[in-house]
């Protein structure tokens, strides 16, 4: 009997370790279309969650002190953890509003992951309550010859979590987000919260105690717990909002659409503020005006080998694939799951035979293989809106030197003085590529769109259209670099957008 009632309670602890940490990979991701999901945002939402199972920790013990029978450890920890799944159902009904709120009148991204971090920490923090009450119901349950054996417990069943949050922290983002989806998954945690404080409470009821049972207590737990899952439920019928199709490490966001009378395609990480490739059908030709001044450069250059660091939709090497059967490309991406989404809801087609795909970090990739060379690169790797930011420091850009003669790289910025972000990228270009650094901009800079986010080519070759960069009115030469010891892109990340 001991044993068995020792595996339900390390099977609660499990469930709210692995519900607790999955729900926190389902905020961030799903947080990453109005806020990105860079490694400051991701570390402000799980610095509320430490905040928060601390918290929880805290306070369980507090509450266990007044506690004095294994039947009313039990049903406290039981109310508690259906509090958690009511909790963690209610954040994520509130939590894109919130969002879209936050986006629309605050400017700093860090604020809103703040606020996504302290919604969901009340339910984390309840949860975590749960692991000291159920260590006193053992305490108080079994004694050995010689006493209590709490440190033994509380060990015990810490650890126990702790491997749930391993649990949820690892299949989420690799098995249950790109196979089953996000709100399938949400409705997994939600369900793996109440059926631990349904656990919990069966258990207190079933247990050998000389104390009068009051039903509406344990009632009130079960019937928190069903209305957890009833509500999610009724939140995942009812949600209009497009969660993407999910894969290990991105959420792509695909859309129909008409162009010069043309069936088309976008798609994008960042639905609402950028789209990371277009596609039009009928020509088998990219639609986006950088990726034709690529395609133009490329037919200029009429290279062998090629190499696209980011794939996106693979557009831009598609089209230069199709058109350029004898051509070897390379497209090196860091999410290993975007060839299937590209070919089922992208392209609607294989990706073209002559097309390699490399599931990498693409500076890792490169570096591992310095010898590697191609005969044209382009930098088209992004979060968001941004650049990843490792592509574009002085230690790389010299390092794709020695990859390739001919180099691009489409970024996003602002074409005037003062934006300091797209200045580092300026200048890390000027630094290594010196009189060979080129650049265009789809407008004129002028005092009307100087103040405008649009995408800018940098080359370091004359590329179509573009204008040598030290030439340039808007470029400040007097900009920091940015380099692997100086991420000063971090600095302008979240102001600068």
């Amino acid at each position: 009997m001991q044993k068995k009632v020792l595996g339900v309670c390390l099977a609660i602890a499990l469930l709210e370790g692995f519900a607790g940490l999955g729900i926190e990979i389902y905020a961030i991701r799903i947080s990453a279309t109005y806020i990105g999901s860079s490694i400051s945002i991701t570390g402000v939402i799980l610095a509320m969650v430490l905040i928060a199972i601390a918290v929880g920790y805290w306070y369980g013990g507090r509450l266990s002190q007044e506690i004095h029978t294994p039947r009313q450890a039990l049903l406290k920890a039981g109310y508690v953890l259906s509090l958690s799944a009511i909790s963690h159902a209610i954040a994520c009904i509130i939590q894109l509003p919130l969002l879209a709120a936050m986006t629309a009148s605050i400017d700093s991204p860090i604020i809103a992951a703040i606020g996504v971090g302290l919604l969901f920490g009340v339910g984390l923090a309840f949860g975590s309550t749960a692991i000291p009450l159920i260590t006193q119901f053992l305490s108080l349950k079994y004694e050995n010859a010689e006493g209590v054996d709490a440190g033994k417990n509380a060990g015990m069943m810490v650890a126990i979590t702790t491997v749930g949050s391993v649990l949820g922290s690892t299949l989420t983002p690799i098995l249950l987000l790109p196979y089953i989806g996000l709100m399938s998954s949400l409705a997994l945690f939600i369900t793996a919260l109440a059926i631990s404080a349904y656990l919990s409470t069966r258990l207190a009821v079933q247990v050998d105690s000389n104390e009068s049972l009051s039903l509406s207590t344990h009632r009130m737990n079960y019937s928190l717990a069903l209305a957890a899952v009833l509500v999610t439920l009724i939140f995942i019928a009812l949600n209009k909002v497009d969660t993407g199709y999910q894969t290990a490490t991105n959420a792509w966001f695909i859309k129909q659409t008409v162009i010069d009378d043309q069936l088309a395609v976008t798609i994008t990480d960042k639905p609402g503020q950028t789209t990371s490739s277009c596609w039009i059908y009928l020509s088998k030709k990219n639609c986006h005006w950088y990726g034709k001044i690529t395609v133009e450069a490329i037919e200029n250059i009429k290279p062998e080998t090629l190499v696209f660091l980011g794939g996106a939709g693979m557009g831009t090497p598609s089209e230069v694939a199709h058109h350029n059967p004898e051509m070897a490309l390379t497209v090196i991406d860091i999410d290993k799951g975007l060839p299937e989404i590209v070919e089922a809801h992208f392209l609607k087609a294989p990706i073209a035979p002559n097309i390699e795909f490399i599931g990498d970090d693409a500076r890792g990739f490169l570096t591992r293989n310095r010898d590697a060379s191609y005969d044209f690169m382009l930098i088209d790797a992004f979060q968001g809106r941004h650049v990843a930011g490792n592509l574009y420091t002085i230690e790389a850009l010299r390092q794709f030197q020695n990859n390739s003669s001919y180099i691009m790289a489409n970024m996003i910025g602002k074409a005037n003085v003062e934006h300091g972000y797209s200045q580092t990228l300026f200048n890390n270009w000027q630094q290594v590529f010196g009189d060979d650094a080129y650049i265009l901009t789809k407008t004129t800079p002028n005092q009307h769109n100087r103040d405008e986010i649009q995408n800018i080519m940098l080359c370091n070759f004359a590329c179509p259209g573009s204008v040598k960069l030290a030439q340039a009115a808007f470029f400040n030469p007097s900009q920091a670099l940015h380099t692997d010891d100086v991420p000063r892109l971090d600095r302008y990340y979240y102001r600068a957008m």
